[in-house]
């Protein structure tokens, strides 16, 4: 495909709340920009720190943000229902301030994450993909839901409505997924991982065939949330055998560990990571499948697609399911006895090349009359 038949604008409609869905639409943006798309970015909180500096956007607009609501770090889906009016109320604002940045640009197409105010773009008939994962989530959900304590409110009034949402309104549904599986409606379809390229290419350099012993792990990388639901752990009451570097937070170095508080690009701490903690967002679990490197993921309370995604990374053998309270003792007792308890077999390859697949059905979209 030429940059000469490439010729469009395309808008990608960001949620800010997190750090996930901004390097998630990145890597498929620059993918986009070397084809001669220009792109256009609007975008709420981290997403706009995130993407000040990238050259390969042509504009960068701030709009509101939604939110979830939920008390002690976690989230409930019962919460975020009651505050309907309020969010009904933003709603109405991001989609002046869509119609706004619409009447300037005249996009081609449009490609959402983990953003709704799109009667705009539906009124000008301009074509809509989303990159999204909520038709993964509604099906591994099904599958662990015995085992989904406390997130049940959250699927049914936040998660299973953003799947109906995207198969009522989107033209067509990018699911990233490691493998190549069936999905649920046709209007879905999987591609593979979406990871920022300058880890991929640096996963690449570095390809690890097996996990170190845990007795071998030298530093460990805690990367935490980017949101304010971002989890917690207390390292006072523990003494660490390896260095830790805590990605996401603020906090007084000492010892062994080191803050590095909020990091746009993360890039050489994880790959000279020889373990990984993590949050359970989707960009951090995809990366985390990129590297094969031993992975604990934290959901945060109550987020039932969080809880999804720990699930994947425990069913596909690249690590454990853990908690706040309890993640430090998991990795600890591994530690002690050197054995990566029961860790299921790994398949033998993952689907890595998503921003490509992703930036090909873009454009396919657009071609469409």
């Amino acid at each position: 495909m030429s940059a000469e038949a490439v010729n469009q604008t395309c808008l990608f409609l960001i949620n800010g709340l997190g750090m996930g869905n901004s390097t998630r639409c990145h890597a498929v943006i620059e993918h986009l920009a070397e084809l001669g798309c220009r792109v256009h970015v609007l975008t709420s909180g981290n997403g706009l720190a995130y993407f000040r500096d990238k050259a390969c956007i042509k504009s960068l607009t701030p709009m509101e943000s939604l939110f979830y609501s939920g008390s002690n770090g976690g989230i409930s889906g019962w919460s975020t229902l009651k505050s309907v009016w309020r969010l009904a109320a933003l709603a109405r604002v991001k989609r002046a301030q869509l119609t706004r940045l619409l009447d300037q640009i005249q996009p081609d197409v449009a490609v959402i994450d983990s953003e709704y105010a799109i009667a705009p773009l539906r009124r000008r008939r301009i074509p809509i993909i989303g990159l999204n994962t909520s038709e993964i989530v509604v099906s591994e959900y099904l599958k662990h839901r015995h085992e989904a304590v406390g997130t049940r409110s959250h699927f049914w009034f936040v998660e299973f409505m953003d799947y109906l949402f995207h198969r009522h309104f989107c033209d067509q549904v990018l699911s990233p997924y490691p493998l190549r599986t069936p999905t649920r409606h046709p209007k879905f379809r999987r591609i593979g991982l979406i990871v920022r390229r300058s880890v991929k290419d640096k996963a690449l350099a570095s390809a690890r065939t097996e996990f170190p012993s845990p007795r071998q792990l030298r530093r460990v990388v805690f990367m935490l949330s980017g949101s304010v639901h971002a989890s917690n752990i207390r390292f006072d009451r523990h003494k660490m055998p390896f260095k830790v570097e805590v990605i996401g937070h603020a906090g007084e170095s000492r010892g062994n560990i080191t803050y590095h508080g909020r990091q746009m690009d993360n890039t050489n701490l994880l790959v000279g990571a020889d373990a990984l903690v993590i949050n359970g967002g989707y960009s951090a679990v995809s990366e985390a499948f990129m590297l094969r490197k031993p992975v604990f993921v934290v959901p945060v309370l109550g987020h039932a697609e969080q809880f999804v995604n720990a699930c994947l990374v425990n069913d596909l053998g690249l690590g454990f399911r853990a908690t706040e309270a309890n993640v430090l003792d998991q990795l600890l007792m591994m530690h002690e006895q050197d054995r990566w308890g029961d860790l299921k077999p790994m398949p033998p390859t993952f689907e890595l090349d998503g921003a490509c697949e992703a930036a090909t059905a873009i454009l396919a979209a657009v071609r469409k009359p």
